[in-house]
């Protein structure tokens, strides 16, 4: 009975993993997401693609967008801690606590011949050719293009997060990113 089943699943196209890859992907996203004093950290996936989220508290203008980075997952390979090797994650504790205030860091470097799309707020300084974005308007934000960049998390529970999304991310690549033939 099962093996006609995986037969009907498969004539028809439906996803075998159609649950375990959303599943994946929230994780990816709950390791990710965070929010300590005047600042907000999420990611999201689509498909392959993920999209990272800063958000900074100004008080002049309230919350903005501070920066976000778009990649396709399979180009974006997440560095290994040159102090760690092994580790995948730096992580700094900032107070002991209770509860531990934590700092922790992500580092990607894109693939030979690809790019990370970085966008950020007009209020930062720009630090190499930039193209207007279209968030408001163009008169916001800007676009730069990178071949490395960081996701950091600070605050309570960070240790954990930091820990996980390497393996996350690099499981989810390995079985929905990667295509062999």
């Amino acid at each position: 009975m099962r093996t006609c089943l995986i037969a009907v699943l498969l004539i028809f196209g439906l996803p075998l993993h159609a649950e375990s890859r959303s599943s994946l992907a929230a994780a990816i996203e709950d390791a990710a997401t965070n929010a300590f004093k005047d600042e907000r950290h999420s990611v999201e996936i689509e498909g392959c693609q993920m999209t990272t989220y800063r958000w900074r508290d100004r008080p002049e203008q309230g919350w903005v967008l501070w920066t976000s980075v778009q990649v396709d997952m399979v180009d974006a390979e997440i560095n290994e801690n040159k102090l760690r090797p092994g580790e995948k994650f730096g992580y700094a504790v900032l107070d002991p606590g209770p509860p531990e205030i934590g700092f922790g860091l992500i580092g990607f470097t894109m693939r030979p011949s690809t790019l990370a799309r970085q966008e950020r707020s007009i209020l930062r300084e720009p630090s190499r050719e930039t193209h207007p974005s279209p968030r408001g308007g163009g008169s916001t934000h800007y676009y730069e293009y990178r071949e490395e960049f960081i996701f950091t998390l600070e605050g309570p529970g960070v240790s954990e997060k930091v820990r996980k999304f390497p393996a996350l991310y690099d499981r989810y690549v390995k079985a929905y990113c990667t295509f062999t033939g």
